[in-house]
């Protein structure tokens, strides 16, 4: 589509968007169900009220013929219940709603008045595959680093992986995290450009969202309904707080430190380190004006102090001038949390909202081990997000209209900039410019430097109608999505010139340098570049009612994106001469098609067949929510993760290049053509300095490009289950399938001059054959596939005050396949050592483990004290390794050994029990002090995150010192509520 079209397009979308009515956010739940009124003929008009009880905002709607009524866009909370009959009876009654709930409930006008709370408010009759994180949970259980993402893993088949650094991110499906999406009072917080899946949340220490503004969340693990869109995996809605008719705030402050936790394996070989933890923060909420206005606010604030030895990778001695390079050093993180919200109920139909959300946060890395404090890397997150919706309430139908605004940026970058300095020991003279060497310490400026982020206005307008009464009764929601969003991404390296010294040198004088420019003819010519892309949704999601027992969903949408950066792109002219004069890869001798890579700018489209059908049932037995049977089908498309498709405008526009020095006696460069002298100003040149000095030529341009007609990476799921409710207890058990298609990866397009791609004697290795003139190609298609079939089994008894305790139990089998070795695990796009996904066949998913149990408990004890627990078991994960015993090396998958829990048996490859003890103190004028004690691993297991993969080796799937999780850790809480 030419850009012109594409704008014309986008301007006539904008139109459809406002035109069409449409939905509240999926975050808002629905009430439905029949008034009966015994005595009447006629059971239309009676007055259903609900008011909630903190925010005084009331809604009302009227029943219909049969009794049969709606109420929509409802937020969570607790709510009073009101019926009004013609003849002047009434009930009244309390209930309580969940985020996102479509809840049933039958009322009898003349019944005694009753309690609905949160024991009796799970979704029974519905098709997804669903949990709910309700604030009992989210304050009572322990966890170490207050992000409310911590809780998901209580839902069957989502993981919270955690990284040795605190770095956290969600899984689900056998599927990368990047299927994930996250919303935020119906707002998706989509990465459209770098991975996590939720912005903010690749490689990062920091939460997404202050957790003393969470009310309440759910994680869908499957089959959700049309509203939600771009995630093939788990999605979560959560529900942030809001002022009330009284003010209330809090204020907060945790921490931990070495001394309350136990040594790590590191650091029982090396020496224990200090590190620090401290959390705190504060929310005020309140009326602005009573039942009209109110107000909420939330600041939260995080620091970690992380020291780390620095010590040379060998073990060796370094000359005097270089000792000061090692012992500790800090890693020290910090981060801002800020959200605020206003709501304004201006009459009983029309109301506004306004939210902002603030992150900032920064983080030193890149230090310890063999890195010294020079070479650290300053990373960062910075987000803002805007949101305004105005909603309009009707008798039978809700509207809301809704502009957002974000800003979101990651970036990480050289902490000093200054020459790199490589420390390497040259034993003998090498020549010819070749040198094979180990870096034994890195003690100059880091060479990475990466700034990639999205920002860009959205508008959505949505629509609930209820007031369709065919065969049954009908909740029919309709809505439209435009978004216009600027990606961009900058990648330089290194971007500080590195400089490799030999330590067998007695002048100390380095030997080579290594560093990169901007070069023009292989895309955007300097590392950087940026593209203003269009997203569309569309959908429709009826949630048809047949009888008391029968309940469908019925839904489809569609999305479309306009990417100008990917469909207009031109592939350099010298690039795609040099590709077609290649006699090993010309006529299609390589296996594939060049010319379905090669772009003139015209002759790629945007994939607009992305129709996802969303199908489900649940039908109830005996039609009183206690026994039913549900299941769906679904399609779900994600989006291509645009740090990729960028690759092939930035990869090669800012090349290495690498010159040898005169004068080292152990090494001479003679023989080699970039040999030149030693000067001490090359110190302080620049890599754009460098080039111009020395006139060398790039040492390699990668060159990367993108098949011609991309498709949206997509996931078909389905289910079948059964749902029980048994007293207090809710049980559920289903079984899931779920197929993911069209993962993008990036396969090697070089081939030897025969046209082949193996190299002689091994079925590991691809050929590493340059383009003449430039260097590797990398072809990236869509090809990646997932297949995971699953078990769920759930239970939980909600906690309520009147009982005074609650429990979960969670268990997951999981069996999943790929057909990319690693791609679960390391995120990455590239597949090297096959020419394509067909030649790798389908290979157990790497970081999936076949078993998993999740179980808390809380119980309120005596003297006003809270105790809490949590337990995870999981087997053992399937992990990769490069296999070459048997003569031809190969990735072959191996699966560590287990441990025993309680029985004897190497069952779990991850085990850890937490608990935490909470005391109330009543304190004067309506406050009240609490003291906490969270203790994560009580038992200290280890569970290692890294092995032993050489399959050769005598200690062989061994672990080694990296964590999957926190040691014995202690951390107090101190908080204030008023």
């Amino acid at each position: 589509m030419p850009a012109q079209a594409g704008q014309l397009a986008g301007i006539g979308l904008l139109s459809v968007a406002w035109w069409l009515p449409a939905r509240a956010d999926p975050s808002m739940a629905t009430l439905r169900g029949r008034v009966e009124m015994p005595g009447l003929a006629d059971q239309a008009g009676a007055q259903i009220i609900v008011t909630h009880l903190d925010r005084g905002f009331s809604t009302r709607t009227v029943s219909r013929e049969g009794g049969s009524y709606v109420l929509m866009a409802l937020r969570p909370g607790r709510y009073s219940l009101k019926v009004l009959a013609p003849d002047g009876r009434s009930i009244e009654q309390a209930l309580t709603l969940q985020v996102g709930q479509a809840m049933t409930l039958d009322l009898a006008v003349g019944a005694e008045a009753g309690t609905e709370s949160a024991s009796t408010a799970s979704e029974i009759r519905n098709p997804e595959l669903a949990t709910y994180l309700t604030p009992e949970q989210m304050q009572r259980l322990p966890q170490i680093n207050r992000n409310f993402l911590n809780y998901a893993d209580l839902a069957p088949g989502v993981n919270v992986v955690t990284d040795q650094d605190g770095s956290t991110r969600l899984q689900s499906g056998g599927q990368r995290p990047d299927s994930v999406n996250l919303y935020i009072d119906g707002v998706s917080q989509k990465n459209y450009v770098v991975r996590g899946g939720v912005a903010g949340q690749d490689s990062s220490r920091g939460n997404v969202f202050p957790e003393s503004a969470v009310a309440e969340y759910k994680v869908i693990s499957q089959n959700y309904k049309a509203e939600f869109d771009q995630a093939s995996g788990a999605v979560i809605s959560v529900q942030t707080k809001s002022g009330g008719n009284q003010f209330h705030g809090e204020t907060f402050y945790d921490h931990t430190n070495q001394d309350l936790r136990a040594a790590t394996p590191s650091e029982t070989l090396n020496g224990r380190y200090d590190n620090m933890q401290a959390q705190y923060g504060v929310t005020l909420s309140g009326p602005i004006a009573r039942d009209v206005a109110h107000f909420f606010v939330a600041y939260e604030r995080k620091q970690n102090d992380d020291f780390a030895g620095v010590r040379t990778a060998d073990g060796g001695a370094l000359p005097a001038r270089y000792q000061s390079l090692l012992g500790e050093a800090n890693r020290p993180f910090e981060a801002d949390l800020f959200f605020a919200k206003l709501d304004w109920a201006l009459d009983e139909r029309n109301s506004l909202e306004a939210s902002f959300k603030l992150r900032d946060e920064t983080q030193i890395l890149g230090i310890g081990g063999g890195n010294a404090e020079p070479n650290a890397l300053d990373k960062g997150n910075a987000e803002k997000r805007l949101d305004f919706k105005y909603q309009y309430t009707a008798e039978h139908w809700v509207n809301e209209a809704r502009f957002t605004y974000e800003d979101s940026h990651w970036r990480q970058q050289p902490a000093h900039l200054n020459a790199g300095q490589l420390l390497q020991r040259l034993d003998g003279s090498l020549s010819g410019g070749n040198l094979s060497s180990v870096t034994v310490l890195n003690g100059g400026g880091a060479g990475n430097f990466q700034d990639k982020g999205q920002r860009g206005p959205g508008l959505q307008d949505d629509l609930t109608f209820s007031g369709l009464n065919w065969h049954g009764s009908h909740v029919v929601k309709v809505g439209a999505k435009l978004k216009y969003i600027e990606l961009n991404a900058l990648e330089r390296d290194p971007y500080n010139p590195q400089f490799s010294y030999n330590l067998n040198n007695p002048d100390g004088t380095p030997y080579r340098v290594t560093w990169a420019a901007p070069m023009a003819g292989l895309g955007d010519g300097n590392g950087a570049t940026s593209t203003d892309v269009s997203q569309v949704g569309l959908y429709l999601q009826d949630d048809w009612e047949l009888n008391r027992h029968l309940s469908l969903s019925l839904g489809a949408r569609w999305d479309y994106e306009y990417n100008p950066g990917y469909l207009n792109f031109v592939t350099p002219t010298g690039v795609a001469s040099a590709l077609r004069d290649w006699s090993n890869i010309a006529g299609g001798r390589g296996g594939y098609n060049l010319e379905d890579y090669l772009s003139n700018g015209h002759n790629r489209r945007a994939d607009a067949d992305n129709i996802a059908p969303r199908l489900g049932f649940a039908y109830d037995f005996d039609g009183d929510q206690r026994h039913v049977v549900f299941g769906g089908y679904g399609r779900a498309y994600d989006r291509n993760i645009y740090d990729v498709l960028q690759l092939e405008r930035t990869k090669g526009s800012y090349p290495s290049f690498s010159v040898a020095f005169q004068g080292d006696p152990n090494y001479d460069c003679g023989a080699a053509a970039d040999c030149i002298a030693w000067d001490p100003a090359y110190l302080n040149y620049n890599g754009e300095q460098l080039s111009a000095l020395t006139g060398a030529t790039p040492a390699s341009r990668e060159i990367n490009l993108m098949r011609n007609n991309l498709k949206t990476p997509f996931a078909d799921q389905f289910s079948l289950g059964i749902r029980n409710r048994i007293g207090d207890w809710y049980t559920e058990l289903a079984v899931s399938h779920v197929h993911s298609y069209d993962g993008l990866v990036g396969v090697l397009g070089g081939r030897n001059a025969d046209g082949s791609f193996y190299r002689a004697g091994s079925d590991l290795g691809g050929t590493f054959q340059a383009v003449p003139g430039y260097g590797q190609l990398i072809l990236f298609d869509n090809g990646v596939q997932t297949k995971t079939n699953s078990v769920y089994l759930k239970a939980e008894k909600p906690y309520v005050k009147e009982s005074g305790w609650g429990a979960s139990f969670a268990y997951t089998y999981t069996d999943s396949q790929e057909n990319k070795p690693q791609s679960f695990v390391d995120n990455s796009s590239y597949l090297f050592e096959k020419p394509d996904t067909h030649s790798v066949g389908w290979l157990d998913t790497s970081g999936v483990r076949a078993h998993k149990i999740v179980t808390t408990a809380s119980v309120d004890l005596p003297w006003d004290v809270v105790f809490a627990a949590k337990l995870t078991l999981a087997t053992p994960e399937t992990r990769y390794g490069i296999n070459c015993t048997s003569g031809a090396c190969r990735f072959d998958t191996y699966t560590p050994r287990g441990y025993d829990f309680i029985f004897p048996g190497e069952w779990w490859g991850y085990r850890q029990f937490d608990i935490a003890l909470i005391k109330n103190f009543d304190t004067p004028r309506d406050t009240r002090f609490k003291l906490r004690l969270d203790v994560l691993n009580l038992f200290d297991f280890k569970n290692y995150g890294a092995f032993n993969s050489n399959f050769a080796s005598s200690d062989f799937g061994a672990p080694t010192s990296i964590l999957a999780g926190p040691p014995l850790t202690l951390k107090l809480t101190a908080r204030l509520e008023f």
